[in-house]
């Protein structure tokens, strides 16, 4: 096994808790990335052995190791992931988009005002079942986009590959984005302080604000719904992100105003995520691929120049 993979899945979660879930789903979606680069690279090589065979007396062409390519691809993605979050973090500076912020901001502190009343609501039998559902929705959601993701490899169907790539780019987008603005807003769990929610009180580890899960739950249901836009799947994913959001409260993991604005993170990454593909994607939507084209859809899909 290549030693990039084999680093990647060497790496064990320390528990399953809640506030582990976007390590362990970054960590997949690094080994997804490996995988898919890696599996395309030896069939690439595998096919041009094949054809140098046939042709004994042509010169043979030096090929980037493994490791490097593995490198290339990487740095490919790492640059598609910063440029992405430039253009989200300046979009609601946009002059076009304040009246819709003035509405947002306003939306968000009626929640807020309104948070420890709720919070306090919630019985505390809730909370173990809430924190089962939600996890398991969660993970839920993430299995149905790498199923799409297996399958597409599986049947080479390039908009399967497509839509598992996008689901990666714009899940990493979004937990680097709530991650941030966790540390930054660092706001108390209902489970603390009487529930009071209160912001900026130094809880830099697990800061409430906003739900990490319902934005990655909503993330993913946006982006296999605008991919798959048929009234069965919109359905299924936007149920069971919706349940998410929903049992991060009744668990007491969460504020209402936490989930609300970590939903709506979530399903506006993955819809931006969705749109910049349709313009920077050239070719039908379904289309029957070999996998040693999984390079070129690397290229398009994750580098996004």
């Amino acid at each position: 096994m290549n030693s990039p993979v084999r680093f990647l899945l060497s790496l064990q979660p320390r528990n399953l808790q809640p506030n582990g879930v976007p390590k362990v789903v970054l960590i997949l979606l690094m080994a997804i990335f490996g995988i898919v680069h890696i599996s395309a690279q030896e069939a690439v090589t595998s096919s041009d052995a094949n054809v140098e065979a046939r042709l004994p007396d042509a010169p043979s062409a030096s090929k980037p190791s493994s490791s490097a390519a593995f490198g290339e691809t990487v740095g490919r993605a790492a640059k598609t992931v910063a440029q992405d979050e430039v253009r989200i973090i300046g979009a609601p500076f946009q002059k076009k988009a304040l009246v819709l912020d003035a509405i947002a901001l306003g939306a968000t502190g009626a929640l807020i005002a309104t948070d420890e009343t709720v919070a306090q609501q919630v019985p505390v039998s809730w909370h173990q079942s809430g924190l089962h559902i939600s996890d398991g929705c969660t993970y839920g959601t993430a299995a149905v986009a790498g199923g799409i993701l297996i399958t597409g490899l599986a049947t080479h169907d390039e908009h399967a590959q497509r839509t598992g790539l996008l689901s990666a780019e714009a899940t990493v987008d979004t937990l680097l984005l709530t991650g941030a603005m966790k540390l930054v807003f660092s706001r108390e769990r209902p489970y603390t302080n009487n529930s009071e929610g209160n912001f900026f009180a130094g809880n830099f580890s697990s800061g409430s604000f906003p739900s990490g899960h319902s934005a990655v739950a909503w993330t993913l249901a946006t982006v296999v719904a605008k991919e798959y836009p048929k009234t069965p799947v919109q359905l299924a994913m936007y149920g069971l992100a919706a349940t998410v959001s929903l049992t991060r409260v009744t668990a007491g993991e969460h504020f209402p105003s936490d989930v609300v604005v970590g939903s709506t993170v979530g399903y506006l990454i993955g819809v931006f995520v969705t749109n910049k593909d349709k313009h920077a994607y050239q070719g039908p939507a379904h289309t029957k691929s070999r996998i040693r084209q999984v390079p070129n859809a690397v290229i398009e899909h994750v580098s996004f120049r």
